[in-house]
């Protein structure tokens, strides 16, 4: 089974590429990437449902907060840089995405993008998206990003894979900034998992200038908020 990309109802302004909760030693596969759909259902009883509620919510606050709540939730498109089922690593580790993979999802994205010419920025989430993404250069390569977020050899022993950066802090480097996708009239935003959003008290330090940069830096033409 595989997630499936949440499209957007209106005319999508924001795609987000994200890494699904499948990543981290998990096996249970959303059926809509990051549980997005459950944003638009009512609070289940159930307490894993619920679970994926508020997920879901926490991926639509953040994405409301940076844009600096300028758009409608259905002009949000929703997908993952991997969308099929990746074996779990070990408990406690997150998963290495292959770089096949990676390269599918980059044609997905890319296909996404030229079907939704409304696209005006990709908001990438999570270290390893963005390793991947601009080592297969889909937006501006930064030589010093990609050595500190290339994957450890300890990771890619057989049977135990695992994604661990060379420098777990350079991500660092990155968020903050506004990049220029390579084929597209794009820009790329990266940015920290739905997961890690409201800042987490060990990123308060680390993010908050720089989300505070990104909210400056965001700017749509003729955006109106609207209810969702």
């Amino acid at each position: 089974m595989k997630s499936k990309d949440l499209e957007a109802l209106y005319d999508a302004k924001i795609l987000v590429v994200g890494e699904d909760s499948n990543l981290f030693w998990s096996d249970n596969v959303s059926e809509y990437a990051m549980f997005a759909d459950y944003y638009f259902k009512k609070m289940p009883e159930d307490h894993g449902e619920r679970s994926r509620n508020v997920e879901s919510r926490n991926l639509f606050e953040h994405i409301n907060y940076l844009t600096n709540n300028k758009l409608r939730s259905k002009e949000i498109y929703i997908t993952n840089l991997c969308n099929e089922y990746v074996t779990p690593p070990p408990r406690g580790k997150r998963v290495l995405i292959p770089e096949e993979n990676a390269k599918d999802g980059l044609k997905r994205i890319e296909k996404i993008l030229k079907d939704n010419p409304t696209i005006q920025y990709v908001f990438v989430m999570s270290l390893q998206s963005n390793y991947w993404l601009q080592k297969l250069g889909f937006y501006t390569t930064d030589e010093e990003f990609l050595h500190n977020a290339q994957p450890k050899r300890v990771g890619l022993v057989e049977f135990e894979c695992y994604y661990q950066p060379v420098n777990a802090k350079a991500f660092s480097s990155i968020v903050g900034n506004i990049y220029q996708a390579n084929k597209f009239d794009v820009k790329v935003v990266p940015i920290l998992p739905a997961k890690d959003f409201p800042l987490k008290e060990q990123n308060i330090e680390r993010f908050t200038n720089p989300y505070i940069k990104i909210k400056e830096s965001i700017k749509f033409n003729a955006l109106e908020k609207d209810n969702k």
